[in-house]
């Protein structure tokens, strides 16, 4: 299994909280949030394949990232997520997890995860309802929308992505297609992808659901207070 952690934006909307640092070396409960992610992987995939995109201020991210694949979006002050999974469409040449880089879970959540008998699954929580997020909707634990400003919902989309080999290769060309014809916005996300791969493709994408499960992903300055108490020294991991 491959694994690609997607880590080169520059945090806007947290400001001056972070004083200037990547978000992906945001430390919770004693880690880096990037180290956190490797250390779960290889503990629960001692052959895990590590790629992991790197943009902003990626000379202070790189100690913490040894053993992994890292890909560069030279871009990444002017280009969005998109742009970085288009940087990195070698990777999705078999089997691959892709997760956000601002994402902590507890290790048992994680273990979970990883362990997952599905070939394509996307990761949510159905008890974290914010409008004007990035939501899905899921039918029979399947994936049937995804997107922002959705009036219909079940949870919110946790920045975690299975896919199969086929899938992976659907979806980097579907990518490609679009990226390559100026879809580059600073602002732009990935949502037509998908949306193209169970409308056009027909792909099941499997709804893992979080919640109940220790996790945070970290968006906006409240999220690094809850992410530190939720995963403060004393708390089980």
């Amino acid at each position: 299994m491959r694994y690609l952690i997607l880590a080169a934006g520059m945090a806007r909307r947290l400001g001056d909280a972070t004083n200037g640092a990547p978000k992906c070396l945001i430390e919770v409960g004693g880690e880096p949030l990037l180290a956190r992610l490797i250390r779960q992987i290889r503990e629960n995939d001692a052959t895990a394949d590590i790629h992991i995109v790197l943009g902003y201020r990626s000379e202070e991210v790189l100690p913490h990232v040894g053993g992994c694949r890292i890909l560069l979006n030279p871009f990444f002050d002017v280009t969005g997520i998109a742009a970085s999974m288009w940087f990195a469409r070698d990777s999705f040449d078999q089997p691959l997890f892709l997760f956000h880089g601002d994402l902590v879970f507890s290790d048992a959540l994680f273990a979970r995860l990883l362990a997952s008998p599905a070939e394509t699954l996307i990761g949510y929580d159905s008890k974290i309802r914010k409008p004007h997020e990035i939501n899905v909707t899921v039918d029979r634990d399947t994936l049937r929308g995804f997107g922002e400003r959705t009036e219909l919902y079940d949870g919110l989309y946790g920045g975690v992505l299975k896919l199969s080999q086929q899938v992976a290769a659907l979806f980097r060309d579907t990518l490609a297609m679009r990226v390559e014809r100026g879809f580059n916005e600073r602002d732009g996300y990935y949502f037509f992808v998908v949306t193209a791969l169970i409308g056009e493709h027909g792909v099941a994408f499997h709804a893992f659901d979080f919640a109940g499960e220790r996790w945070q992903e970290i968006d906006h300055v409240p999220d690094i207070a809850s992410a530190k108490a939720l995963f403060s020294p004393d708390a089980t991991l």
